[in-house]
């Protein structure tokens, strides 16, 4: 449970990273710490004293990082209590997971473009620039992802 000042900055700046992504303030620290501290597993009230969140908000945070397969926890032998851990592992199954989703935009973005008015000629172009992008992209990550694996030894 020790987690150094040098430490705590880092948690801090991943936090505020984070949370610029859609992370709340207490989901974005969890995530740091676990990123951060030597320490792989933590029980909530670790966690809660480590961040200086209220159980309310460590708690709610980590349920939110459960359903979102962030984290996961682990129960041990003769203790009754819970500890959360980093789902790491995982980390190309969810940047996959992201990344489809961030291009399934493109489909309502074709639809903009189509309703759009002939009229703002820039504005469309660029509009379809990005479309043609992202549908650059599609076409070429799973080969990519294909590719990562396979130099990994993991396809």
């Amino acid at each position: 449970m020790n987690v150094t000042a040098a430490q705590k900055r880092l948690i801090e700046k991943l936090g505020v990273f984070f949370e610029g992504h859609g992370e709340t303030p207490a989901e974005a620290r969890i995530v740091g710490l676990f990123m951060v501290a030597d320490q792989l597993e933590w029980t909530l009230e670790e966690i809660q004293q480590t961040l200086g969140i209220s159980k309310s908000a460590a708690n709610n945070a980590i349920n939110i990082l459960l359903l979102k397969q962030q984290v996961e926890y682990v129960t041990k032998p003769g203790d009754r209590k819970k500890y959360y851990k980093s789902k790491i592992e995982q980390w190309l199954t969810h940047v996959e997971e992201h990344l489809e989703k961030a291009l399934e935009v493109r489909l309502l973005m074709r639809e903009a473009l189509e309703q759009r008015t002939k009229a703002t000629k820039e504005y469309n172009g660029a509009l379809k620039e990005m479309i043609d992008f992202m549908e650059f992209m599609l076409s070429h990550h799973h080969e990519l992802f294909n590719k990562w694996k396979k130099l990994k030894g993991k396809a």
